[in-house]
């Protein structure tokens, strides 16, 4: 056996005893919108469901769906996304449309966007504790999809998007 096939061979073995949780604190957490209906069923409850339309309530801001017929504006790619599930640590069910940007083409600028780190926050706070300036806070939600962006992409929407709209076709 060739280095490079022993190496792929290797690699390929780590990667399928990758451990796959289906948990989460004692919660099933789902892998699909399917999925998700089957374990709001058994549970007699609807909280998957709830957390996936709240989420694309949410990001609905993001997208301009054409009417079914209408044609795709010239310049613009095809794109994906998926839905990813979690349980946070108060149990509340949550659900996050993400497009799947590793199977876009590389913009040809930068995207990179900085984090603050701690120790700013900590110099503001102290900054406007030594000023005697009221600190407040607020939970930004989904204002990032707000952002003008140069990318031009569409989806051809699921049914996270709802029955009327499966199918369809939506610009980012």
């Amino acid at each position: 056996m060739g280095a490079l096939r022993k190496r792929d061979w290797v690699i390929a073995s780590v990667n399928s005893r990758g451990r796959k949780t289906s948990h989460k604190y004692g919660i099933e957490v789902t892998t699909s919108i399917d999925h998700a209906k089957k374990i709001d069923a058994s549970n007699g409850n609807r909280l998957w469901q709830d957390a996936t339309e709240k989420e694309m309530k949410n990001v609905a801001v993001a997208f301009e769906s054409l009417e079914h017929g209408k044609p795709i504006p010239i310049g613009w790619m095809r794109s994906s996304g998926h839905l990813v599930f979690d349980v946070k640590i108060d149990f509340t069910h949550k659900a996050r449309w993400v497009k799947d940007g590793h199977r876009t083409a590389e913009p040809e600028i930068s995207t990179f966007t900085g984090v603050v780190s701690r120790e700013s926050v900590r110099m503001a706070l102290t900054y406007a504790t030594l000023n005697g300036i009221d600190v407040m806070a607020a939970d930004i939600k989904n204002a990032y999809l707000q952002a003008p962006s140069s990318e031009k992409h569409y989806v051809i929407c699921g049914s996270e998007f709802g029955l009327e709209h499966v199918g369809n076709v939506a610009l980012i």
